[in-house]
């Protein structure tokens, strides 16, 4: 599949032209993406700076029967994910007032995040934090984490939000 790229369409306009630099973030299916975009908007918000919300393709968009591979069914299941994550990056910013857009691309993560991010000149890379608990034990052994990574070869700084608010936060309960 090759990369959808940027989709104009969900520029908003934000009111003020002094909007020159980005914030990128990383998205994905788990939650702690959700509150790194959530962190992001606002953060974008309060600078008003561009928010540019980038999915990069992965295992877990794709069906997990292995018979599916190179079918229509797979390449179905594909574009499904792909339009399930496009809606939920524009529920969770809904009510955001200020430009943003929404890429899906193919490819290495920590490369494609950090190369999109170095094209636009971006003020700094907003990822969710890898995972937490004992469940999380043997992926983070056996898979990267592009937080992790990014935070220690990206050419822009990296905020890694966690995926749940800290103890006694009632505001989010």
């Amino acid at each position: 599949m090759s990369p959808s790229g940027e989709d104009a369409a969900h520029l908003a306009p934000s009111g003020d032209d002094s909007a020159t630099r980005d914030l990128v973030v990383g998205f994905e299916t788990h939650a702690r993406s959700g509150a790194a975009l959530v962190f992001a908007a606002d953060l974008a918000g309060r600078l008003r700076i561009r928010l540019r919300v980038v999915h990069v393709v992965d295992s877990t968009d794709y069906p997990s029967d292995p018979d599916l591979a190179g079918s229509d069914l797979e390449a179905r299941h594909l574009r499904d994910a792909l339009a399930g994550h496009r809606a939920d990056v524009e529920r969770t910013l809904a009510d955001f007032a200020g430009e943003w857009s929404y890429a899906d691309e193919t490819g290495d993560a920590l490369h494609r995040i950090a190369a999109i991010a170095h094209d636009c000149d971006a003020l700094m890379i907003v990822v969710g934090g890898p995972g937490t608990g004992p469940g999380t034990l043997l992926h983070r052994w056996l898979e990267r984490s592009v937080a992790r990574e990014l935070a220690g070869h990206a050419e822009r700084p990296v905020l890694v939000v966690p995926g749940r608010p800290p103890p006694g936060d009632s505001d989010s309960q």
